[in-house]
């Protein structure tokens, strides 16, 4: 009995754990610029009006989810409360945009606070699967969508992966990193 204790707990401990890889690639204009639909019905260029000369972080969800979308989200507003005005762009992608309209992403931007510097996205399916596949992110299952953080600095072609569902801390730390030494977070 105490043996199975201690392997769960060893389980939910590492479970809590995030890694982070950091890796050097470029999200270029003609590979992330698929034209995708914001929280307010707004029609964007991905690369174009998010990622361009911009520090950003981005997560993955669906609205409907009852696991780790909605602890993923909070932990997103706990990033946002940390960064006050700073200038990163915070960027969630439905992985479900058949279900995930505007109006639904709205709703659920708007229950957990997200603020201003936040955009929800959503688009045409081949659009998000483009996107999602190109972030090495895609599932054909939304409940199997993975709960990885990429952070990055465009700018200075810096990416970082956080795997795993990593906390606030973590988050800021990569920030920390990808922005140079200049800034701190």
């Amino acid at each position: 009995m105490n043996t199975r204790k201690g392997i769960m707990g060893a389980i939910l401990m590492l479970s809590s754990l995030s890694a982070m890889a950091s890796v050097d690639w470029a999200i270029t204009s003609t590979q992330y610029n698929e034209t995708v639909v914001d929280q307010f019905g707004k029609t964007l260029r991905f690369f174009d009006d998010l990622i361009n000369n911009k520090i950003v972080v981005i997560n993955f969800i669906f609205t409907d989810c009852a696991s780790s979308c909605p602890l993923s989200t909070a932990i997103f507003r706990q990033v946002q409360k940390q960064l006050g005005k700073q200038p990163v762009q915070l960027i969630t992608i439905s992985v479900d945009p058949d279900n995930d309209t505007p109006e639904r992403l709205l709703a659920f931007s708007n229950k957990f606070g997200a603020g201003p510097g936040w955009v929800f996205v959503t688009g045409d399916h081949a659009a998000i699967s483009g996107l999602l596949k190109n972030f090495g992110v895609y599932s054909a299952d939304r409940n199997k969508h993975s709960n990885m953080v990429i952070v990055g600095n465009d700018t200075k072609h810096q990416w970082t992966r956080l795997y795993g569902l990593p906390q606030a801390d973590d988050i800021i730390s990569a920030l920390n990193k990808i922005a140079g030494a200049k800034r701190n977070y």
